[in-house]
């Protein structure tokens, strides 16, 4: 039945078994819902239709994108500013952090109806505030939120 000579092979079985599931739940750790959950601490507002994530270089503040589509404008942002304590704010509170992340998204802010910002939020220790962005083009909600270091 167990063959000695073969244990070598069922090692290597065993071992690519375990990378497979590992390579598996990175992934499902990746995913925008996954992710959404773990900065913003909910899972997704039953507004939110569609939910995608952009992640980018990793920098001081190790951002994160998600684009939104809702139906229900007002309940998303009363969702997110109960969520991330937001406000209401002008293009000159944006934070140099995020303006140094990206030159597009913040075209799209300058053009954004609103923008609302995290009343207070810490960008060396997350756990103590993120900040977050809410901003809106014609179609669409961006949230830019910080993660962790």
């Amino acid at each position: 039945m167990f063959k000695l000579k073969y244990l070598p092979q069922y090692i290597l079985v065993i071992l690519l078994l375990i990378l497979l599931f590992l390579e598996g739940w990175t992934y499902y750790l990746g995913t925008a819902n996954v992710t959404f959950e773990r900065l913003v601490g909910s899972k997704p507002y039953t507004e939110i239709k569609s939910l995608s994530l952009r992640r980018y270089k990793k920098n001081e503040i190790s951002p994160h994108l998600f684009t939104i589509e809702t139906d229900d404008e007002k309940a998303l942002i009363d969702d997110f500013t109960k969520s991330c304590h937001l406000k209401k704010v002008t293009i000159a509170n944006l934070p140099k952090e995020a303006q140094k992340t990206d030159k597009e998204m913040v075209d799209v802010i300058k053009k954004s109806p609103f923008i609302y910002l995290s009343d207070g939020y810490d960008l060396i220790s997350p756990e103590n505030g993120r900040m977050c962005i809410l901003f809106r083009d014609k179609t669409k909600f961006y949230l830019f939120i910080n993660g962790n270091l």
